[in-house]
């Protein structure tokens, strides 16, 4: 699913999705960001070996679903993620879980031809699927679409996204977008149906009554701080 060859030969990459589905199974649990963060580091370093089509196509083809596609490497991250996460068992199975899933996803979705050797470099041991779906396929965007609608859902169910990662005041204010969009509530100051939320104060507020520019920290024009 992650990875794979075009119809004319051309490697193509796709880790949003992969991330997507680990982010999503960290929430079978209770988790903290730390954690989800690292199952999605989880679902995306098996392509570390894809970087071998630095190198050429005959590198990548050799090496590219053997290196960082096993159970050992799988192994090695999810002791590695125990240095930030701590030892809890429910949270290092997530992270194992999420490796799982992209190496599942790769034996399903990445095309005729592409073969998994999960127990490397202790065993030769080789599967290959005879009706592994093409790269480019229905499956496979039937797939990402239901990886971002899952996404979508979280957010208005949990408050959060995989923005959280980057810009905790843009993950919110997405959220509160989203979530007034769900249940629609009127402005706190003219009654048109309201857009965002302070960060300040709380208010709901359309965008005409938006005083900050940027989303990172949304102010209302009511607020003090505007």
């Amino acid at each position: 699913m992650a990875s794979s060859r075009g119809k004319d030969g051309d490697v193509v990459f796709h880790p949003l999705v992969h991330g997507l589905i680990a982010w999503a199974l960290a929430h079978l649990v209770a988790t903290d960001r730390r954690t989800r963060l690292w199952c999605v580091i989880a679902a995306l370093v098996p392509d570390l070996d894809g970087l071998g089509i630095i190198f050429g196509p005959q590198v990548y083809q050799r090496y590219h679903h053997v290196l960082t596609h096993n159970v050992f490497f799988g192994l090695a991250v999810t002791v590695v993620s125990a240095r930030w996460i701590g030892r809890r068992p429910a949270a290092l199975v997530l992270v194992f879980a999420s490796f799982l899933s992209h190496v599942v996803g790769d034996y399903f979705g990445s095309g005729e031809g592409w073969s998994l050797w999960p127990f490397w470099p202790l065993s030769s041991f080789e599967v290959l699927n005879p009706h592994a779906w093409p790269f480019v396929s229905w499956q496979n965007n039937v797939i990402g679409f239901t990886s971002v609608a899952v996404t979508l859902i979280i957010a208005v169910r949990w408050g959060r996204t995989p923005l959280e990662f980057f810009s905790p005041g843009l993950d919110r204010s997405v959220v509160d977008a989203l979530r007034l969009r769900v249940r629609a509530t009127p402005c706190a100051t003219c009654e048109s149906r309201a857009t965002a939320r302070c960060h300040a104060c709380g208010r709901a507020v359309c965008r005409q009554h938006v005083a900050t520019p940027t989303y990172r920290h949304l102010v209302c024009s009511g607020c003090p701080e505007a």
